[in-house]
This record gives C-alpha cells, sequence and structure tokens, in this order.
C-alpha cells in the first residue's frame, strides 16, 4: 500500500517568491534573519585550555534532523560543545522557531557531540540521542537520550532525558552513534563510538588492543525490547579499539543484516565489523579494504555508480594546493612499514578514500579509487554526504572542513620547538595558523569520476564547518543542507534547483520514500528502477560526521518522469514491489503483511568451480627476503626495487613432457627447482641450480634453448638496487645437462653488470637460433635515470651484445619493467615491443636484422 501526495508546480513558484533574491548557483545561502536559525558553537580558548591542551576542543557539534512535532516539515537540532543544545522547529517557508526552552534538550556542563535521531520507543514521535564527551568528570560525560513526550498545550514538542532509564548514559568519551538493529529481533539497538586519549602517544606503535578492555573501545547496546539496553560489546565481537571519529551503518555484502564502518583516526585502523547474523560482528577491515586514510574523520556510505552496492567514503586532511601540502603534512618513514608488519596494522595513507563496492561474491570487495574519481584531497575534512543534489539520479558529495587551529602546520611546529618553553600559552596559540576554507561540493558525473562544484554551486563560503545534515526543508523537491560552525553562526544553503519564475516543467524530477511513523523501518532497503537505471539507498540516517539527516530516502529520476518499478526490502526480509510511481511526489509506503521474503545475494548462492584456483598443496615452497631499506641509498624513490621478486620461469627441463619450474633467490638465499611428477604436484631437486653469487638478485629468468642441443638452458639477470657494486649484478647464463643440471657457463656471455628486468627470447636475425632482449630496470642510486638495455646475438651458443650496432636506440630505452617479441607488422619478422616505467609502450620494427624505433605508433 502506499499513499500519493503530489507537489503542484505552481506551489514551487510561490515559494521561489518569497526568497530574499534570485540566485545564480544551485544553492543560496540564507541568513539568520531570514532563516531565525542562529545558532553558533562558539568556543573560547583559555591558557589551561586551548588546541595544545585539548586537541579535540574543534571537532564540533552534530546536527539532527526530523519531523519532531509531526507537521509534515523537517525541523532541526544542533549540539553545542561549550554551548547549549537548540532545537529549531520549521515553521514553513525556510522559516524556523527556537523552543529550545520549551522542549528540555540540553543539559547544563555537558560539551555535546554527535546526535542520533530515531523513534527508539516506537510510538510515532523521533527521539534525540546525543553524545557526551571531554569533560574529565564522568558524571559530566553522561549520554542523554531525550525521549520526545508529544506536544503540550502550545503544540511544542516537550522530551525528557531518560537515558539512565534506558541504560544508555555511558560515560566514556563517546563522539557518535546511531541505531541499527543488528540482531533483526525488531527493536532499535545503539552502537557508540568511543575516542579516549590514553596516556602513551596515539601515533606510537604498539601491540593493538582487540579483547575489549581498552578505554577507547566502541559499544554496542542491545535494545532488550523493554524498554532498557545492556552492554554486549564483548560477547557481540565490538572488541577493537580506536579514535573512533567516524560512523556508518549498511548493509555492505547486501545479506540482509547490517554492518558497521568505523573510520579512526591516529594510529588505529579503520574498522569493518560484518555481522556473522548470530548476534556478533567481525572485523574485515584488512581482507575486504586496500587501502585506508591516516587519520580518518566522518564517513559515509552510498551507491555512487547505481550498480546496486553501497560504497564507503572516509574524508582526511590532504590540502588540495601544493603549499599547504608542503606545510602539513609529515614524512612517513619506511620504518612506519616495518611497524605496521611487526604489530598487525594495514597501511594508511593521508588522503581521503572511495571504496568502490564489487560485489561481495568477488575477490576483490572493494577497490579505492578516490584519486580517480577526483574527491581525495579536501583539506582538514569532517563530513561526507553521498546525496542526490541536483536530482539527475546520481549521488554528488558534499564534504565539510576547516579547522580553527592548524596544529599540523610544520612552520607553528618549527616555531614551538624553538621558543615553546619561554613563549605564553597566549603567544603560542596565536602564532597557530587557521585553516578557514570553502566546504567542498562534487557533482556525479555518472561515470566513477567527480567534478569540483563547489564555486558552480555556491559552497565558496569560507567557515570552519563540523557537522552537517541535507533534508528538504521546503518541500519542493530538492536537498537543502545545514551546517553546524565553530565561532560563528550555521550555514543553511536553500537549494533552488526547482526556484524557479518559469512556468515550464523542471528538467529534472524525484521521487521521496517515506516510511510509517510507529513501524520497524530502520534497515529499510529500496530499489528504484527508471529506464536502464536502477538506484539504490538503505534507511539509515545517521552518517556523515556527528549527524542525522532527514528521515526519508530521496531519489533524483533526471528526465523520467516516473519510477518504472520500485522495489522495498523492508528490515523483516519481506520483499514489496510498486510499478509505474509517478515522479515529484512523497512515496509513503508501509508494510504488507504477504509480501514475498527477499532472495538471497548471489554472493551466497553456490557457485561454479572458477577457471583457476589456488592450488597451495601442489608446490612446498617459502619465499625469503631481506627487508632491506632502499630509501635509504636514495631517499626521492618512489618505491622500493630490492622485493620486485621471486623471478619464476616454466618449462620441461628434464625431457619428460612434464613443465617444470624454477624460482629465482634473493640474496643470501639460493633458488629452487621443481620437477612436475605425474600427479600434478611438484619435487625440490637440491642442487640443480647452483647460483654463482649469493649476494646477488635474480630479476629476470627465462628458459629457452641456448645451444640448440634440445633441452632448456637458464638465463638470469640481476636486479634490485641494494647493492652499489657493479658486480653483484652479474648476469649469467647455466647450461642443462639435459636431466635438468644446470651449469654455469660464464664464457659463453659477455659481462653484463647491471640491474635488470626481463629476459625475451626470438631469433630476430633468422639464423635458426634464439636471440635475447634484456631490459634494463635501474641504475642504483641513480633512478629515475634510463639503465643499459641489452640485445644479444646468439652465435652458436655464444652470445655478443650487438646493441650499438643493431638497435641503437634500445640502448638507453628506458626503465623496462617487460617486452615482447611479436612480428606487429606482418612481413616474418620479429619486432619488439618495450613497456616500462615513466616511458611510452615503445615499439621496434626488425628491418632486416637491425631494430629501428618507430615514433608514431598511435598508442
Amino acid at each position: 500500500m502506499y499513499k500519493v501526495s503530489l507537489f503542484p508546480f505552481a506551489l514551487l513558484v510561490v515559494l521561489a517568491c518569497s526568497c530574499d533574491k534570485p540566485s545564480t548557483t544551485l544553492f543560496r545561502r540564507l541568513s539568520a534573519d531570514k532563516t531565525g536559525i542562529d545558532f553558533e558553537n562558539t568556543i573560547q580558548e583559555s591558557d589551561s585550555f586551548n588546541i595544545l591542551t585539548q586537541e579535540y576542543i574543534y571537532n564540533g557539534g552534530g546536527v539532527g534532523v526530523a519531523d519532531f512535532n509531526n507537521d509534515g516539515l523537517q525541523d532541526i537540532f544542533f549540539a553545542g560543545n561549550a554551548v547549549p543544545n537548540r532545537l529549531y522547529l520549521n515553521r514553513g517557508n525556510l522559516a524556523f522557531e527556537d523552543v529550545t526552552a520549551t522542549a528540555n534538550v540540553t543539559i547544563p556542563g555537558r560539551w555535546n557531540s554527535g546526535v542520533a535521531v530515531a523513534d527508539v520507543n516506537q510510538d510515532g514521535k523521533m527521539d534525540i540521542y546525543v553524545c557526551a564527551t571531554m569533560k574529565p568528570d564522568s558524571a559530566d560525560r553522561k549520554n542523554m537520550l531525550f525521549i520526545n513526550k508529544g506536544l503540550n498545550e502550545q503544540g511544542l514538542p516537550v522530551f525528557a532525558d531518560e537515558a539512565e532509564a534506558y541504560g544508555v548514559t555511558d560515560g566514556g568519551y563517546s563522539v557518535t552513534a546511531a541505531f541499527l538493529d543488528y540482531d533483526r529481533d525488531s527493536d532499535l539497538d545503539l552502537f557508540v563510538l568511543i575516542n579516549q586519549r590514553m596516556d602513551h602517544l596515539p601515533t606510537n606503535y604498539r601491540p593493538k588492543i582487540a579483547d575489549g578492555t581498552a578505554l577507547n573501545n566502541d559499544r554496542l547496546y542491545r535494545n532488550n525490547g523493554n524498554g532498557t539496553f545492556t552492554d554486549v560489546s564483548v560477547t557481540a565481537g565490538i572488541t577493537l579499539e580506536g579514535f573512533g571519529l567516524g560512523l556508518s551503518v549498511a548493509d555492505l555484502n547486501l545479506d540482509g543484516w547490517p554492518d558497521l564502518y568505523v573510520s579512526n583516526d591516529y594510529l588505529s585502523n579503520d574498522v569493518l565489523y560484518i555481522n556473522q547474523r548470530d548476534g556478533t560482528f567481525r572485523n574485515k577491515i584488512a581482507e575486504y579494504v586496500g587501502h585506508q586514510s591516516q587519520f580518518s574523520m566522518g564517513n559515509d556510505a552510498g551507491d555512487i555508480n547505481n550498480d546496486g552496492r553501497p560504497d564507503i567514503i572516509t574524508v582526511d586532511m590532504l590540502p588540495e594546493n601544493n603549499d599547504r601540502k608542503k606545510t602539513t603534512i609529515g614524512n612517513k618513514s619506511y620504518l612506519n612499514y616495518i611497524h605496521n608488519e611487526k604489530y598487525g596494522y594495514e597501511y594508511q595513507y593521508v588522503r581521503n578514500m572511495l571504496h568502490l563496492n564489487n560485489g561481495f561474491e568477488k575477490g576483490i570487495k572493494f577497490s579505492e579509487m578516490g584519486q580517480m574519481a577526483g574527491v581525495y584531497q579536501t583539506e582538514w575534512s569532517w563530513s561526507p554526504l553521498f546525496a542526490d543534489i541536483d536530482n539527475d539520479g546520481y549521488k554528488d558529495l558534499l564534504v565539510t572542513n576547516g579547522f580553527p587551529k592548524d596544529v599540523t602546520d610544520k612552520d607553528f611546529s618549527n616555531y614551538r620547538n624553538d621558543v615553546g618553553k619561554v613563549a605564553s600559552a597566549a603567544q603560542l596559540i596565536d602564532s597557530i595558523p587557521v585553516v578557514r576554507i570553502p566546504n567542498y561540493a562534487f557533482r556525479n558525473n555518472g561515470d566513477l569520476t567527480f567534478t569540483d562544484a563547489t564555486k558552480a554551486w555556491g559552497f565558496d563560503v569560507p567557515s570552519f564547518s563540523n557537522g552537517a545534515a541535507y533534508a528538504d526543508f521546503d518541500n519542493d523537491g530538492d536537498l537543502d543542507y545545514v551546517v553546524s560552525d565553530i565561532n560563528e553562526a550555521a550555514l543553511f544553503f536553500e537549494n533552488t534547483l526547482y526556484t524557479t519564475d518559469s512556468d515550464a516543467p523542471p528538467a529534472t524530477n524525484f521521487l521521496r520514500v517515506r516510511f510509517p511513523q510507529g513501524v520497524m523501518a530502520m534497515g529499510a532497503k529500496v530499489w528504484l528502477r527508471d529506464g536502464d537505471r536502477t538506484q539504490y539507498q538503505e534507511y539509515y540516517p545517521s552518517r556523515g560526521f556527528l549527524s542525522t539527516v532527514e528521515p526519508m530516502l530521496h531519489f533524483g529520476l533526471g528526465a523520467s518522469r516516473q519510477a518504472d518499478t520500485v522495489w522495498i526490502a523492508w528490515p523483516d526480509g519481506k520483499l514489496q514491489q510498486l510499478v509505474q510511481v509517478p515522479a515529484n511526489q512523497v512515496l509513503d509506503v508501509k508494510p504488507e503483511a504477504d509480501a514475498p521474503m527477499a532472495p538471497r545475494p548471489a554472493w551466497m548462492n553456490p557457485v561454479a568451480a572458477p577457471l583457476l584456483a589456488a592450488a597451495p598443496d601442489k608446490v612446498a615452497y617459502l619465499h625469503a627476503e631481506e627487508d632491506k631499506i632502499d630509501f635509504n641509498l636514495q631517499r626521492t624513490l618512489p618505491h622500493k626495487f630490492s622485493q620486485a621478486g621471486p623471478a619464476l620461469c616454466s618449462g620441461d627441463i628434464n625431457g619428460d613432457g612434464l613443465d617444470d619450474v624454477i624460482i629465482g633467490a634473493s640474496a643470501n638465499q639460493e633458488p629452487a627447482v621443481f620437477v612436475q611428477k605425474k600427479d600434478g604436484t611438484f619435487q625440490r631437486i637440491p642442487q640443480a641450480l647452483s647460483s654463482d653469487d649469493t649476494q646477488r638478485e635474480m630479476a629476470g629468468m627465462l628458459l629457452f634453448d641456448a645451444d640448440l642441443d634440445g633441452d632448456l638452458d637458464l638465463y638470469v639477470s640481476a636486479g634490485s638496487v641494494e647493492n652499489t657494486a657493479s658486480e653483484r649484478y652479474r648476469h649469467s647464463l647455466y647450461i642443462n645437462n639435459g636431466n635438468g643440471q644446470f651449469t654455469a657457463a660464464p664464457d659463453r656471455l659477455p659481462v653484463i653488470q647491471a640491474s635488470s628486468s626481463c629476459v625475451r627470447a626470438a631469433d630476430y636475425d633468422a639464423d635458426g637460433d634464439l636471440d635475447l632482449f634484456v631490459g634494463g630496470r635501474v641504475i642504483p642510486g641513480s633512478y629515475p635515470l634510463s639503465p643499459d638495455s641489452y640485445l644479444l646475438q646468439n652465435q652458436g651458443g655464444r652470445f655478443t651484445d650487438v646493441t650499438e650496432a643493431m638497435a641503437p636506440a634500445l640502448r638507453r630505452v628506458g626503465m623496462v619493467t617487460d617486452a615482447l617479441w611479436s612480428d606487429i607488422d606482418n612481413d616474418g619478422r620479429g619486432d619488439l615491443v618495450v613497456a616500462g616505467e615513466f616511458m611510452p609502450i615503445t615499439f621496434f620494427r626488425n628491418q632486416a636484422g637491425t631494430l629501428q624505433r618507430i615514433e608514431q605508433t598511435g598508442v
């Protein structure tokens, strides 16, 4: 069943006439005089309370949006840090009334942080959960649960703090919270994010605390169904410490059970809690996510590419311009990577991360693509929110940022180190730079990339912004935006997409899905099909940073005048379908008792065996590698060269018709020769190949018949950069005796002492034997200069360097990583294709035995 509430476009014209003045940008910033919203999150520093004594002093407060008086208009709650909370009722036409004094939604002495809004007791009225932090006395850190008691005689909502009775005061250093039904028992449970500084520095490596005993362990409260909650954190698997700042709830694997993404500051890794469907969670961050933000702040989950899977964004502190990058972002020593391995931390990087959900039936669950998408650098960021701002059918991205005192500035750090012992606190504080910059708006291009629309959408207002929320405050069909700022009035942006004096119908359309009051809808999913596009959203309004967005799902439809099909998957697993739903309306939905159950996700169904599967029991081998620090030799290296191995080649070395395997050795190790047995397993043959230089790193290997005796011989090139002595890069040729035993033949090869990569064979001179190309990889200590590459001509089983005579352009072609002999012009002669680092794909045409570089290839 559903009810239709159509919006006459004439009403939009009336609303447009009430605005201050026409806007040339998508958003129009409205003043406090216009909206009545005069909340200001004012924070006063002192000698004893400032950014140097309390680093989280400017983390800000959250914003909570809901219809608290059930009049059909979305109201706004602001959490105040050193100031009282404020509640503003929406009186229509984007005018709000401050009803804080009557509503009873603030408690003196609390440093309020995150806001989670939900109908906790399912009585049809929206309640407010507020996190408290900062204060040293735990009594002043009790979280608040403001239960909505309904309207008083004046028609104003009145609340009562019942956190004590419900058992959710917590008393820790709570940052934010979210409601979810993690056990699917049809009531709302509560996850609380904790961020408590301990005695040690948060950037110092140490063993992880993973047993739930850490002071900064997050909390999971189970709803007992009788108006009380129980802390079940440890038994539910919520046992990892972290300096939590961001929290998202989403069914990431689409199995019908809510999962959790926690973004953590400092050393602590982000946490991806996957619901095990038995009342417990497991952290799968290392298995599912390849990259993490270093200083993760807010995060959000949403389907950015309309493939029906929720993607994830975390925001960090990477500046956009090069000047600020150099003055704020510290160097990372290679010791960080060593310590990560030692203590079990995943790698982190100072930038925003956008994780594309590939589907849990895939081997790679998420692919990080923030740089490709163009959203990886947004300054000191806090709240990322996915929402379709322009109603084109793709979710855009809004990001708040700014910080009143940039303690990460390296110039300030140097100044503090120089004069910190003699300068007063006031002098130090006054010398700290500020990060007062506009928030960011990114328009989704629909192709996995975003365009910076900050100016075009009217967001170029420098500010110190933290929590934020979106909602359609004027019920005109587009999303407006409200932001909590430090030491200045909150920002209110009206979306003017449908504010026009034209009588013509709008270019884009929308559909808004509203769930019934008093019905358990948290976690409901909606798929919307229009044409060949399917959009997907979940109903979890706690998102971004410290905040709760409107309790509805908003879909832009672009030019479509209807949704062909709308599917609603309710939290109990039932699936409801609606067809030919008109656009430009609020769609009120409610569960149907006879609706079928939703099908299982594809990844949970049995799948056919893959074409290729790992077979670790076939070869008993573990590669050993010394951890050399290449950067000590050359600090400007972008990556290591000493761990590019092991080299590997295969072929029938003993003439039994089965392919065998040779694995190259790193320094101080011996190569391994494995012959294949008839049962498909491999047996290691000791001393079949002895390295003539154990200090050498084997980089490239090739099995080929060098002497035309019918068996496979072996060429080995040396690589790496860990030695400056040239003799450590000597290449070798090993002759096969026909039975898989190899003997070094230094007299058959010219002296080549170079850090190389691949070896490729072809009869380029058409004389009946195989010649070789050897690719040069790097000059130790002189990256990125081009090393020597070689063309070796086979002359009766002995090789001569003919590069200068036959292929002079090949000598310094670049830092080669791979090559291929192929007849690219179909003249019967083998041509050469070379690829490498910081070089184009390069083609050499074989012209009667000489290799000529082709300049115009079109590649």
